[in-house]
């Protein structure tokens, strides 16, 4: 495929030295209070899991630059590639420096994670490292990949000399899931030991793919999740329960407030 328009990095991640990054987001999303005597305990047993499951972890990136490169309604041109996504209607070209896009893959030695493991592999690993260790180690992968996006969409963007966007993506924000298949024609994911399945979703299971602009200010324009979602339910589980409006506006408010 020609890459003429593109610039292609590839990551390989320090572990340790997004283990700082990745604790404070367990942290969060644990909503542990250090004044509490069982989240102190809890956060133990989340501490006690990331030993030796660090050790066996390997994060790693694939992203392409694309300069000068914007949407344009709701689809955007990348070499012979076309993106198309219901939000992007809602970027001004403008304001938009180039496009990036990426991939993200975790992968660990622990067998009992992979989706390709048997129910019986994983009943068996449960039973002998217990529920609460794969639990935190699952939150730990979690964290070490939003850590990791963070900083990786912080350095590209400020390399362009501008603001990073929020993540667009297939499954979210209208773009369909099918778009995953075209983000590995561009990026190949095997160069990071992922892969994308017939259904669109990703392998390993802590793998992620996506695009997203760097901007000129550091105002984002870009959509804010489900308060400002483009898609429909065509893309979305969420869109097409019954009462899913009354759901939405309960959500974001609780959620912007």
């Amino acid at each position: 495929m020609s890459r003429m328009n593109a610039h292609e990095i590839y990551v390989r991640f320090p572990m340790p030295e997004l283990c700082g990054a990745a604790l404070s987001r367990l942290k969060a999303a644990c909503r542990f209070d250090p004044a509490n005597e069982a989240h102190a305990r809890m956060l133990g047993d989340a501490l006690d899991a990331h030993c030796g499951w660090a050790e066996g972890a390997e994060l790693k990136a694939v992203a392409a630059r694309f300069p000068r490169t914007a949407p344009r309604g709701t689809s955007l041109n990348l070499d012979d590639v076309r993106l198309v996504c219901a939000a992007f209607g809602r970027m001004d070209a403008r304001d938009v420096l180039e496009t990036v896009v990426y991939a993200l893959a975790l992968t660990t030695n622990e067998p009992t994670a992979d989706e390709s493991a048997t129910v019986a592999d994983e009943s068996a690993a449960s039973q002998a490292r217990g529920v609460s260790r794969l639990f935190y180690e699952d939150l730990w992968a979690n964290a070490y990949i939003d850590a990791a996006l963070l900083a990786f969409k912080a350095d590209l963007a400020a390399r362009a000399g501008g603001f990073p966007s929020a993540s667009f993506g297939p499954g979210y924000y209208g773009m369909a899931l099918t778009e995953m298949k075209k983000l590995d024609k561009m990026l190949n994911f095997g160069n990071i030991g992922a892969e994308v399945l017939g259904d669109g979703s990703m392998r390993p299971l802590k793998a992620c793919a996506g695009l997203f602009f760097v901007l000129r200010g550091a105002a984002d324009a870009s959509p804010n999740a489900c308060r400002d979602c483009a898609g429909d339910k065509a893309n979305c589980a969420f869109c097409e329960r019954p009462d899913s409006a009354r759901d939405r506006r309960l959500f974001t408010e609780s959620a912007h407030d």
